[in-house]
């Protein structure tokens, strides 16, 4: 059992954490648990902290414990966790054993959840944590971002910032603020034909197109073109996004 007031969260020591997950450790349902603050706690801001590596396990054993409409929560929280925890050390024995079983849970519990009655928003985080508990840095922090029909860019030619567009009407690039309907210069996206770059990204797209409806549609966008409206240049969406991170 960590010792968790040598360990610190958001607010200082971690012993406030801990206390809840060793609830939920010993017994104490979801739904019981307070998320918000615990997601406040071990992952502010997209901020990682030496007690939320420590957390992994406990989420672990929650969501094994739960069912595929109460999992949610911790796997999710578990993928922000390793997707923005670059700067925290990992120094749990069996660590990498409990990637894979979380990945494993959150693949199982996807395709629980695939079909449920408006999951989408479900399936598109529950796809962010596997790609974090995959190692993909990138879209385990933004794809989400879907879910908003909006992402940040940045052009790799001329460092502008970009409005990335991606809703159920349009796909679009441009460099001015578009919302209130201002008429602003745009570069549509185009999804392309080209083969997956990684595995990860293949994974991707697959689930996509196995959970159909609009997913299928936009998430081929991400790993799009189009050209920036300030300077003219071509770009990978992919790229204008990372540089935005």
């Amino acid at each position: 059992m960590p010792d968790w007031m040598s360990l610190h969260d958001a607010y200082g020591s971690a012993e406030s954490a801990g206390a809840m997950l060793d609830a939920l450790d010993a017994g104490a349902g979801i739904a019981e648990v307070d998320w918000d603050e615990l997601w406040s706690r071990l992952c502010h801001q997209s901020t990682v902290y030496t007690a939320s590596v420590h957390a992994l396990p406990y989420l672990l054993r929650a969501a094994l414990r739960g069912s595929p409409e109460t999992r949610l929560e911790p796997l999710v929280l578990a993928g922000a966790i390793v997707a923005h925890g670059d700067d925290v050390p990992v120094v749990l024995p069996g660590h990498a054993q409990v990637l894979q079983s979380l990945d494993d849970c959150t693949v199982q519990t996807l395709r629980q959840r695939r079909d449920a009655p408006g999951a989408e928003t479900d399936v598109v985080y529950l796809l962010q944590a596997v790609l974090a508990f995959r190692g993909e840095r990138l879209w385990s922090r933004h794809l989400a971002g879907v879910l908003q029909g909006e992402l940040s860019g940045v052009c790799p030619a001329c460092r502008s910032d970009l409005y990335i567009v991606i809703d159920d009407a349009q796909a679009f690039v441009t460099d001015q603020e578009w919302i209130g309907g201002r008429s602003v210069p745009t570069a549509p996206i185009d999804g392309g034909d080209r083969p997956p770059a990684s595995e990860a990204e293949a994974w991707l797209l697959g689930m996509a197109q196995t959970h159909g409806g609009a997913l299928a549609e936009k998430l081929p966008l991400l790993f799009g073109t189009s050209r920036c409206t300030h300077c003219g240049a071509a770009l990978e969406i992919g790229e204008a996004v990372r540089l935005a991170s």
